[in-house]
């Protein structure tokens, strides 16, 4: 019976790989990484979480409420405010950065019927998609890049979480990650037994936060990440699609007896071809707009707020200088790069997508197909974009602005406070 229980356990944690790269089986790892955080993103899913998940996740998030909202609130406020800039600004990056994933979990559990209507569109989408096919195969080699960067971050965050907990174990004494970070009502944090349940404390709230955070933004990841693979996939078809019009005619044509109609109705066939083809990529071309506009507009503004606490998290772990957030920063950093690639490869495949609109050989086609190209063009003219907030798009120029931006206030701010 165990070892029964141990095999099926392996062989869904085989299933987080990457030779198991088709979108259904990567909602579902997503939804297991979201499911011990009591959030279901798949309708299909109709069985009941488990109690113990659910007493898991209330006494996480209530450590995580009262270490980094509650604590940090007494200790910015109150206990050093202006007296200990650089603990306070230490203090605020920490917290700041924790924050969102309290932000994250509150926006998927109040928008839970949404997600599930989005996920089950995203995969209605890929039921569509004939086995098989050059498109299915360029789908899933352009999905499995998605999957790869899914798992370099979760396991870039992993590290620096570990290394955040392990850290003040391997150093002599009693020590914490930041020590300028007490726990209201737990004075002095460094004797028996403060020490102790601190410490306990820190270990469930930064492995809860930094958990929360990553399980949530794979989500994003592999959510955008299909619209690129698709459109990558749907670009590769357009390339090919005179050839693949040829090497039709060329495989029909000895059905035919009369040899000079055939010749006759060569670009009839042809065309024919092309006409049903272009139809096909007009239709996953649209579905895939439609698909990411819905998912923008249910993230614009929990991107556009948590883009304005990484910037100011930034400016914090600046001025409370790198010695104290050099695990921190990079942390901060990451997390504002991850939703910028994912936009800027979007707005790179959309691109893409508009450069084999052209390069199609549309001039061979007939004039009612010509008419669809220029209808493409002009649809593919509008790049598919993820925004923040309706504000701003998310690049590598937005993050390579807000990272000017934000060690310019930390320059002014720095040269007011000496």
């Amino acid at each position: 019976m165990e070892s029964n229980v141990l095999s099926k356990m392996w062989t869904q944690f085989k299933k987080f790989g990457l030779d198991y790269d088709d979108f259904p089986t990567m909602m579902d790892n997503v939804g297991l990484l979201l499911w011990i955080l009591t959030i279901n993103i798949q309708k299909k899913w109709t069985q009941g979480i488990n109690l113990i998940f659910y007493l898991m996740t209330a006494i996480a998030f209530s450590s995580y409420f009262y270490v980094y909202v509650f604590s940090m609130i007494w200790l910015v406020c109150f206990h050093y405010g202006n007296k200990n800039v650089e603990a306070t600004s230490v203090i605020l990056a920490i917290g700041l950065n924790s924050i969102i994933s309290g932000t994250k979990i509150v926006f998927m559990k109040a928008n839970a019927n949404k997600i599930k209507n989005t996920v089950h569109n995203f995969l209605k989408c890929d039921s569509q998609v004939i086995p098989n096919t050059r498109f299915a195969k360029n789908l899933r080699k352009n999905l499995r890049v998605v999957k790869k960067r899914s798992l370099i971050i979760w396991v870039t965050f992993a590290i620096n979480g570990l290394a955040y907990l392990i850290l003040p174990l391997a150093s002599p004494g009693r020590h914490f990650t930041i020590d300028f970070f007490l726990l209201y009502g737990l004075e002095p944090m460094t004797e028996s037994p403060n020490y102790e349940i601190a410490t306990v404390i820190f270990t469930i709230t930064s492995g809860f936060a930094v958990y929360s955070m990553v399980g949530i933004a794979i989500y994003f990841l592999v959510i955008v990440g299909y619209n690129e693979a698709q459109m990558y996939a749907l670009s590769e078809e357009l390339r090919n699609i005179w050839n693949d019009s040829q090497n039709y005619y060329n495989n029909i044509k000895h059905r035919i007896n009369d040899k000079r109609q055939i010749i006759l109705i060569k670009k009839q066939i042809m065309n024919e071809f092309i006409r049903i083809r272009l139809r096909d990529v007009i239709k996953f071309h649209i579905t895939n707009i439609n698909l990411l506009y819905g998912f923008n507009q249910e993230f614009r503004i929990t991107l556009a707020v948590e883009y304005t606490l990484l910037a100011i998290a930034i400016i914090a772990e600046l001025l409370g200088g790198l010695e104290h957030t050099y695990l921190a920063l990079p942390y901060t950093i990451v997390q504002m790069l991850m939703d910028c690639l994912a936009g800027q490869r979007l707005i790179d495949a959309s691109d893409d997508f508009e450069r084999s609109v052209y390069s199609c050989q549309w001039e061979n086609f007939n004039m009612s197909n010509r008419r669809t190209v220029l209808l493409m063009l002009v649809m593919s003219q509008k790049t598919m974009v993820l925004s923040a907030g309706g504000f701003a798009t998310l690049n590598y120029s937005f993050l390579m602005a807000i990272l000017k931006t934000s060690y310019s206030t930390y320059t002014t701010l720095e040269s007011a406070v000496k």
